[in-house]
């Protein structure tokens, strides 16, 4: 595979040099395109020139006219418009994790600023990890129209709940950066743990600031309650299915593609059946098919060339195809690790993909393949 930097998250990611944190950025990229299939407002804004736009705070008010926002410092508050001028930025139409992540970096004086940058998460990398995790948006709204997403709306409860148990009469960035921490599913969260911090040791960084700074919690604070983890589509992907995952990106880069298709899995599940020590039980389900890798690469060339032009990782997003495959095989693997071979089969479930018809060309029907599979 090629070179890659740390600013570039999801090549880091995709290719399983960030451990486990694969399974948290990924899963980001299909709770965005989730969102917008199911219609939560995910959609679109165009940036305009100026200083950020002051956060809508009115819309979220109780009844009495006493709303969540009224405990935030103006930094707090300030932390709110710096993210709802991060997602102008990206032409997004709603405020998630992620650019809450951005705006506490933006504001460096602040603890949790100061906490960030110490352990390596700046600006630059966190920007570039949004622009490749949900992508730029390409409609035009007023920015009137920004709502905040539902895992952003569960960070401010947790920010609130922080401050509380602190003692604490405000609520400061530190306490938003806790909240992010604490509902550690999001794709702030996921970036985080992409750049090699785990959120605990962000936590007990950021508490160590606020000692540090003479606003240290109560005596009597005490740790909340971890959130549980393990409920995205990738969390429970073997490091043999992530593998494929960095094959199929490095084949996209190959052909000039910017996008990651069922086409590029299948390559990438050829080429762990091919690599100097091949995966057993793929060289055995290929060998059975009698398919080769150079045969799946020509045959692809055929109906869809290789553009010619360098690609950078950062350019290449999942097909929605993909998406559709990667979520089926999350929902159908159930409470079993995910393996290449469920992979293999969520390609050739539907007869008309173009995973099933590329492998038909070749002369392989998906019943063959099931039968490989089982075999």
């Amino acid at each position: 595979m090629q070179a890659v930097t740390a600013e570039v998250i999801v090549v880091a990611l995709v290719a399983g040099l960030a451990g486990g944190a694969l399974a948290a950025v990924v899963m980001g990229s299909v709770q965005a395109w989730m969102a917008r299939a199911k219609g939560t407002g995910v959609e679109h804004f165009v940036h305009r020139p100026g200083p950020p736009p002051t956060a809508n705070l009115g819309r979220v008010r109780g009844a009495g006219g006493v709303g969540p926002f009224d405990r935030f410092s103006d930094r707090g508050k300030r932390v709110l418009a710096l993210a709802q001028d991060e997602a102008i930025r990206q032409n997004h139409n709603y405020i998630g994790t992620e650019h809450l992540l951005a705006a506490l970096l933006r504001d460096g004086d602040t603890v949790a600023a100061r906490a960030l940058t110490s352990m390596g998460i700046e600006l630059g990398k966190v920007r570039t990890a949004i622009e490749a995790i949900v992508g730029r948006g390409d409609q035009t709204t007023s920015p009137s129209e920004i709502t905040l997403s539902p895992r952003t709306k569960k960070v401010i409860e947790l920010s609130i709940d922080e401050s509380r148990r602190m003692g604490h009469s405000h609520l400061g960035p530190e306490h938003i950066l806790l909240g992010l921490i604490r509902e550690g599913e999001g794709i702030a969260s996921g970036v985080i743990e992409s750049l090699g911090v785990s959120l605990p040791t962000l936590r007990m960084k950021v508490l160590e600031l606020l000692g540090l700074s003479g606003t240290p919690p109560s005596p009597t604070y005490a740790p909340p309650p971890t959130q549980a983890r393990g409920y995205g589509p990738f969390n429970r992907f073997t490091d043999r299915a992530k593998r494929v995952l960095a094959l199929a990106q490095d084949e996209a880069i190959r052909m000039g593609h910017t996008y990651i298709g069922p086409e590029h899995l299948l390559l990438g599940l050829a080429r762990l059946a091919e690599i100097a020590q091949a995966d057993p039980s793929m060289k055995r389900i290929f060998d059975t098919l009698g398919l080769t890798l150079e045969q799946i690469r020509t045959e692809l060339g055929k109906v869809i060339p290789p553009s010619g032009q360098p690609i950078q990782p950062n350019e290449i997003t999942l097909s929605p195809e993909t998406k559709e495959v990667l979520w089926f095989v999350h929902k159908s693997a159930g409470d079993k690790l995910v393996v290449p071979e469920d992979l293999l089969l969520a390609i050739v479930r539907d007869e008309q993909s173009f995973g099933s018809q590329l492998l038909t060309r070749l002369g392989v029907t998906p019943e063959r393949v099931r039968a490989a599979v089982a075999h």
